[in-house]
């Protein structure tokens, strides 16, 4: 499945490539005898794929990373620093959207350079624009593509060889104002981004992935969502925007002078619409208030269930303020092995330091044992292995911290 996205990086001469995700890691394998020339690692979580892969950048290579669109978020820490110090090699971002999870938003949040891709056609240059972008201004380069366009991207479109990307050798640049800025420095650096995001601006001004539909009527959407545009008419006028942040603020003066009135079509958060200085012609809707929705609890065998809805094993850290909270409620936090090693093993400790008693269920697949070890080295023994999930009503009164080791998916 992300066999033409892996192409496309090794294609473009992408010398070092991170993931989090074994089914790529795998695909990445199979293509390693094709093309000696890069290396890839699967990370144990997105911080340590991140700053490996901007190790790398700083080091004068050309690198990427493959998260999905929630997994940017664990690595936030170094990805905000990194757009202060920048990088000398390219290094891009690739960011599969496979749920309703955005990463637009981080544009104007980090002042990283955000492109969207939709259109499979255009998989391969985006990479490479992403990669020019990156290595002109010396700025990581976020870009979002969804799961469906991977798949649909023609081979014949990616598979054009080895770009080169000079000797290969890393290169390290001395320069502490940079790589190990004090407030001084920071300064300097913030100001030096505030450059890079202007002189980035006029570079997406032509960026073909933008395109300007003029129909003739009075009314025009701006969007960076093709599923939008179906349900306005065939008279409308469109400004599609590949380039979310920064802005394009010509191209979209253009088109806003050629209508009068302006909708702005975009995801939750409105990265495009916050960018636009001139409101006059945009039109909005406001709520009066936020209409209330009753938010349905999960149980299961009397217990509250808490699922990881706030990141990797986030579920371990809410039971523990909840049990802290209200003492009494029956609480069930459920988590998976990968998310485990991902961020639950802090969590865990802090559980254990402060004295939490909940039910932990871990799903497995093959690393139980590893678990056990680890949960033995803390000094925890209190363990079990169900082999059903009615086994875990058996629990409904226990005191203490219990950990349950469950092998399927509930």
């Amino acid at each position: 499945m992300h066999d033409n996205l892996c192409e496309a990086l090794i294609g473009n001469g992408t010398r070092l490539i991170y993931t989090t995700n074994r089914s790529i890691g795998n695909t990445l394998g199979s293509l390693k005898d094709a093309n000696a020339s890069f290396h890839y690692e699967v990370s144990i979580n997105e911080k340590v794929a991140y700053e490996l892969a901007l190790a790398g950048g700083i080091l004068s290579k050309r690198t990427a990373c493959i998260f999905s669109t929630e997994g940017l978020y664990e690595a936030l820490d170094p990805l905000m620093s990194s757009a202060y110090t920048g990088v000398i090699g390219g290094f891009v971002l690739m960011c599969m959207k496979d749920t309703d999870e955005e990463i637009t938003p981080l544009g104007p949040f980090s002042k990283l350079p955000v492109i969207v891709s939709i259109y499979p056609d255009l998989l391969n240059k985006t990479i490479q624009y992403a990669y020019y972008i990156s290595e002109k201004y010396q700025i990581p380069v976020i870009v979002q593509t969804e799961t469906s366009e991977i798949q649909e991207a023609k081979d014949n479109d990616l598979s054009y060889g080895m770009r080169e990307t000079g000797s290969g050798f890393s290169l390290f640049e001395k320069n502490p104002g940079r790589w190990a800025a004090t407030p001084k420095f920071r300064f300097q650096l913030h100001q030096l981004i505030n450059d890079k995001t202007e002189k980035i601006r006029k570079e997406f001004e032509g960026y073909e992935g933008n395109s300007k539909i003029i129909r003739g009527s009075k009314t025009g959407i701006i969007t960076n969502k093709k599923e939008f545009l179906e349900f306005y008419s065939e008279d409308t006028n469109v400004l599609f925007l590949s380039t979310i942040y920064p802005l394009p603020l010509k191209l979209v003066d253009d088109f806003m002078q050629c209508v009068e009135d302006v909708y702005v079509i975009e995801g939750e958060y409105p990265v495009l619409q916050m960018q636009i200085p001139d409101m006059t012609k945009v039109k909005t809707e406001r709520l009066k208030e936020v209409p209330k929705t009753p938010k349905p609890e999960e149980t299961m065998y009397g217990f509250e269930i808490i699922r990881d809805k706030l990141g990797a094993a986030s579920s371990i850290n809410m039971a523990h303020g909840i049990k802290k909270l209200e003492p009494k409620r029956k609480v069930l936090a459920i988590t998976f092995e990968e998310h485990f090693f991902h961020s639950g093993m802090p969590a865990f400790v802090n559980t254990l330091y402060n004295n939490s008693s909940y039910v932990l269920l871990i799903l497995t697949n093959e690393k139980e044992d590893e678990i056990r070890r680890i949960m033995d080295g803390f000094g925890f023994y209190n363990y079990h292995h169900i082999n059903d999930t009615t086994d875990i009503e058996s629990f409904i009164n226990s005191d203490a911290l219990t950990v349950l080791f469950y092998r399927g998916i509930i």
